[in-house]
């Protein structure tokens, strides 16, 4: 009579392979059912985040990427799709977040719900695809399952999903986790179409936003374990003897393999160097030592949030000074984790690649090459907390005791912790209800930062509390160091009061301690031509373009203020300029059709308006300007 099966799983943890999830013949009926599993992980993760879709933007990003993008709000057509492709747009080039959002408009409307409701799908997806990813490189079903619900439901993704503006995030990770089952496929089965739907995926995923490109070396380490191509124990010897997977490849040809995706890494990191070269400005403020510092404190304060997350927001900002003993313990901590995947590495391949994942995923957010103001931030661990997830979650089920012991007690640990673990993300979902109670959170935790104090203030004289609101920005523009932030945050609020010239004053203020914010050059110069004072205004805004020579607000202006002052082919030029950075923007049409009829240049202008008027059919006082130059026109020719 042959021996029990467990027996079989002693021998092969001994020789380092890993067990499956099979126990009992029920265990194996219900757990061999992935669509089963997968309409639970679709349910669970809908319930816990639809409260979500009952919530709206928040100031934070969602005014650049919908609510005052109007080539968003336009949906798609052909003057969009350009403007998605050609140009840099919030230091990014991120073509296929734009036409995602664009979508979403023109297919549902602007309602927030319809953007909420699509990041949710996508995560969703995302979940589901961690899920067979693991399922089909392991013919682990319960541990897979597991590790898709960690992903799912863990509270530091809420950013990524409740956000509207973290579009790139949730949808770059689809088009990554859909090149990865793509690769998978081509392991499998050897077919080059397949290997290249693994690197059209991963075009579509670094077209989305750039946070992947470490993704060709995280195809290494999946070829180690548990695809074993290299050698490594597969969760499933059976598995290996029957793929083509067999025999392990050098290591030399597995590279080759990946050229063409570590050459679009290559290729899309430099388009991202150069996208966010002016946020890349914040390099001299943190050496590079500090980002060090930094780094080391970051991997290890993830590792502590994905363990216990509690007091997580939207903003973290940099310390004031460097805190030893947690640097100190960071370090040790990690070095000992680094340390135990090597030593363990035949035993337990597993936690080599899920630390691997970890470490270097997070590389490109880790703060090395320092973008913005903020320490760390939820959403960076999206993707790279997937490996942390594997690594612990393979980890206790080599180490737990065998038999129905086992297998109950994983079953009510692992409920009961993605049951916690929804519980914290309901919570922290609703802290993305609105801009107040997000900067309000991560004001509990930072209360003498100015950045979310002036935020906090602009939130609330958004919603109506002024007096609040600006206590709380005058406050902020008093804390040191000095910035130029909280400055410019009670400019916008005193001007939205039409408190003129105090904003004035504080655009100003603002330039003073920042000369390269070219919005602020801007602002100041809408307020001077306002004020008739035509001269200032032109430089303010002759300055702004040069801080930004892609600035198109400053352009328009230009344009609209050589109009005004009777500098007509100024005008002309201003306004084309415009059109070449934005080409959908018809208002530079207007200035330059009213410029060439001021010239005596009646056809050229009627052309314009005919343009105009063919672009938006609606536009009345453009049929009406037309009318005049034809008007126009025939007195000259009877002249």
């Amino acid at each position: 009579m042959r021996e029990p099966e467990v027996v079989d799983s002693r021998a092969k943890q001994a020789r380092g392979g890993a067990r499956t999830d099979r126990a009992t013949p029920t265990d194996r009926k219900f757990l061999e059912r992935p669509l089963v599993l997968s309409v639970c992980l679709a349910i669970v993760t809908l319930a816990v985040y639809g409260r979500a879709l009952t919530q709206g933007f928040v100031h934070m990003d969602d005014p650049v990427y919908v609510t005052g993008n109007d080539h968003v709000l336009g949906g798609l057509n052909y003057q969009n799709v350009r403007w998605s492709f050609v140009g840099i747009h919030d230091a990014n080039w991120i073509p296929f977040t734009w036409l995602s959002l664009m979508l979403d408009a023109t297919l549902f409307g602007t309602s927030p719900f319809v953007f909420h409701l699509s990041n949710l799908v996508l995560h969703i997806a995302n979940t589901l695809l961690v899920f067979f990813i693991l399922y089909r490189t392991t013919d682990c079903p319960g541990r897979s399952a597991f590790v898709a619900g960690l992903f799912a439901l863990h509270p530091l993704h809420v950013e990524s999903v409740a956000w509207v503006a973290e579009r790139k995030d949730v949808l770059s990770v689809l088009f990554g986790l859909v090149s990865i089952l793509a690769y998978v496929s081509y392991t499998k089965g050897g077919r080059w179409l397949a290997w290249a739907a693994a690197l059209l995926c991963f075009a579509c995923s670094l077209m989305t936003k750039q946070t992947l490109v470490t993704l060709p070396f995280l195809l290494l380490l999946l070829d180690y374990w548990p695809l074993a191509r290299l050698g490594a124990r597969h969760s499933d010897p059976k598995k290996v003897a029957a793929s083509k997977a067999t025999s392990p490849l050098g290591i030399k040809w597995l590279i080759l393999e990946k050229a063409p995706f570590f050459a679009l890494s290559a290729a899309f990191s430099l388009i991202a160097i150069s996208a966010q070269k002016q946020a890349l400005g914040s390099l001299k403020f943190f050496p590079f030592s500090a980002r060090c510092i930094n780094a080391v404190l970051a991997y290890a304060a993830y590792l502590r949030q994905a363990l216990f997350p509690y007091e997580l927001a939207a903003f973290y900002p940099y310390f004031d000074s460097t805190p030893v003993f947690n640097l100190t313990v960071s370090a040790v901590v990690l070095a000992a984790i680094s340390v135990a995947a090597i030593v363990w590495i035949r035993k337990s391949p597993f936690l080599f690649v899920g630390w691997a994942w970890y470490l270097g995923t997070l590389v490109p957010m880790v703060g090395l090459v320092q973008v913005g103001g903020q320490r760390m931030a939820d959403r960076y661990t999206y993707f790279p907390l997937i490996g942390v997830f594997i690594a612990v979650t393979w980890l206790v089920s080599q180490f737990a005791p065998f038999g129905a012991v086992r297998t109950r007690l994983l079953s009510i640990v692992g409920v009961t912790s993605l049951a916690v673990l929804g519980a914290a993300t309901v919570v922290q979902i609703g802290y993305w209800a609105d801009s107040v109670r997000l900067y309000q959170r991560a004001l509990d935790f930072a209360p003498d930062n100015a950045y979310l104090q002036s935020s906090l203030g602009f939130a609330l004289v958004n919603r109506g509390d002024v007096a609040d609101g600006l206590k709380l920005l005058e406050q902020s523009c008093r804390l040191s160091p000095p910035s130029s932030k909280p400055h410019f945050a009670l400019a916008l609020a005193l001007q939205k009061l039409g408190r003129i010239n105090e904003a004035a004053a504080e655009y100003r203020q603002t330039i003073a301690l920042d000369n390269t914010d070219a919005e602020a050059h801007s602002n100041l110069a809408v307020i001077l031509t306002g004020q008739q004072r035509l001269e200032e205004a032109r430089q303010q805004l002759l300055e702004a373009i040069r801080v930004d020579p892609d600035y198109e607000k400053a352009y328009i202006n230009l344009g609209v203020l050589s109009m005004s002052t009777g500098h007509f082919e100024d005008a002309i030029n201003y306004s084309q300029r415009a059109l070449e950075i934005d080409p959908t923007l018809l208002n530079c049409h207007v200035t330059i059709a009213m410029a060439l009829r001021a010239q005596g240049r009646f056809d050229e202008a009627i052309s314009r308006f005919r343009y105009l008027i063919q672009a938006s059919p609606d536009d009345r006082p453009a049929r009406l300007e037309m009318e005049r130059t034809l008007e126009m026109k025939r007195r000259s020719a009877a002249h």
